[in-house]
């Protein structure tokens, strides 16, 4: 069972329940750090997360835990089940 998938760009990470994707990572200054991410379970949905805010992936809870390594398209997203 896995419970983290990390996420880098153009890259699409699997879970037991779901297919996780990055559309986009929003990094400006001054701003809080916020992703655009796909997830693929029974329906195909897109949610506009900030750093620590949770998800629904089917009947689990997800979280976007953190980023890595971030250089401009060098970067690592951790996404955590929360259990």
């Amino acid at each position: 069972m896995s419970n983290e998938v990390w996420l880098w760009p153009r890259v699409v990470g699997d879970s037991d329940n779901a297919r996780f994707s990055v559309i986009h990572l929003y990094a400006l200054a001054g701003e809080p750090l916020r992703i655009r991410l796909l997830v693929v379970a029974d329906e195909e949905r897109t949610y506009d997360l900030e750093l620590g805010e949770t998800f629904p992936v089917r009947e689990e809870t997800w979280k976007f835990e953190r980023v890595d390594n971030l250089e401009g398209e060098r970067w690592l997203v951790l996404l955590r089940k929360v259990v």
